[in-house]
């Protein structure tokens, strides 16, 4: 259960960030972010 919801969210993660690269808008600020959110989470 709590690995496929982990599996969710990195995902989402990951499809966010590949929205915002095809969109041109390449915020390294907010990227960097959703890294370092994602690297917490996997930790726990």
């Amino acid at each position: 259960m709590y690995e496929s919801l982990l599996f969710f969210f990195a995902a989402a993660i990951g499809l966010e960030l590949a929205a915002i690269n095809r969109n041109g808008r390449k915020k390294i600020e907010q990227q960097a972010e959703m890294i370092q959110l994602l690297k917490d989470v996997l930790r726990k």
